[in-house]
């Protein structure tokens, strides 16, 4: 008898033992939401109908999220941002990743992408200019935002014609700047994305000379702070899928989205509504080998011309939320 006791002691102080054991892993494992999530975006793409839907924040209302939305006027702040822990997803070009890698902001991690330029990035000259090819611009002014999307197009139009960057001039303009130095007639060419392709090619009969879709595939990107896109990997993935489906929403309905575009940046209709015929849709994750390959091509491009200070491994910063 005093042995059935005993043996039932043991067994009952087991059975307490793993269910204070589990109790304390469960107290100690990570929420797999956090309270609040801060999304940067800038005008024109997806992530403005997706804020202006609430669908995110429908999605997210049981597990207790608040969602807040920061706009900003081009890729580098919003890295800058990230890295100071400021905001928690961005989207952006190819290059501003690229930089923080290099530089000040290590930790940002590419957690999704957006499928590759087509002809919606141009490098354009004037109506009246004569130039057929990157060669007839040879020591010529071409307005370029640096650290873009553009800046990498420029260099890769320029390789594709057997330049060099030093057979140009690089006039680092952002996008007001650039349209007026253009239309002036102070730069021989202009390196730029829709809607203002669009808008300069409807109203002042601007000519894309390389578009994007002629060059070395370049995509745009989703990023994260590496401690939230390891911590929260669940609403990361939560947010792209959302993504997606709004983009493929607003593939089938162009005319709405136009019309949503419109009222959102101001830009008349008719120049979104050339804008969106080229519109590259589809957000996705993880990076993939060839989407790595062609990032690490972007990198390698602006470490051999010395526009960073060291050569980064994409694959380095890529991380999977699947």
């Amino acid at each position: 008898m005093p042995t059935l006791i005993f043996k039932r002691a043991i067994g009952a102080l087991f059975a307490l033992t793993l269910s204070l054991s589990a109790a304390t892993s469960h107290a100690a494992a990570p929420a797999a939401y956090p309270r609040e999530f801060r999304i940067g975006y800038q005008k024109g793409n997806s992530l403005v109908i997706l804020k202006a839907s609430g669908e995110l924040e429908k999605a997210l209302a049981s597990s207790g999220v608040a969602v807040k939305w920061y706009e900003f006027p081009f890729g580098p702040p919003m890295v800058e941002a990230l890295n100071a822990g400021d905001i928690d997803l961005g989207f952006v070009g190819s290059t501003p990743p690229v930089f923080a890698q290099a530089g000040g902001a290590p930790e940002i991690r590419y957690v999704g992408y957006a499928a590759a330029y087509k002809d919606n990035y141009a490098v354009v000259v004037p109506k009246e200019s004569t130039a057929r090819r990157m060669k007839d611009l040879q020591g010529k002014k071409i307005a370029v935002a640096k650290g873009s999307a553009g800046q990498y197009l420029l260099l890769k139009a320029l390789e594709q014609d057997g330049m060099k960057p030093d057979d140009i001039v690089f006039a680092y303009l952002q996008y007001s700047e650039a349209r007026s130095a253009f239309e002036r007639g102070d730069v021989a060419a202009w390196v730029v994305p829709d809607p203002r392709l669009a808008d300069i090619e409807q109203n002042i009969g601007a000519r894309p000379l390389v578009t994007a879709s002629k060059l070395t595939p370049q995509y745009s990107f989703y990023v994260a702070p590496a401690k939230f896109a390891a911590a929260y990997p669940a609403i990361l993935r939560l947010t792209l899928d959302k993504l997606n489906d709004t983009e493929q929403y607003a593939k089938e309905h162009t005319d709405e989205t136009a019309r949503f575009l419109e009222k959102d940046t101001r830009v008349p209709l008719k120049i979104w509504q050339l804008a969106l015929t080229r519109q590259a849709w589809g957000v996705a994750y993880p990076l993939p080998p060839n989407i790595i390959d062609a990032q690490q091509e972007v990198a390698d491009t602006f470490f051999r011309y010395k526009l960073i200070p060291k050569a980064v491994q994409i694959k380095d910063a890529s991380v999977s939320v699947k």
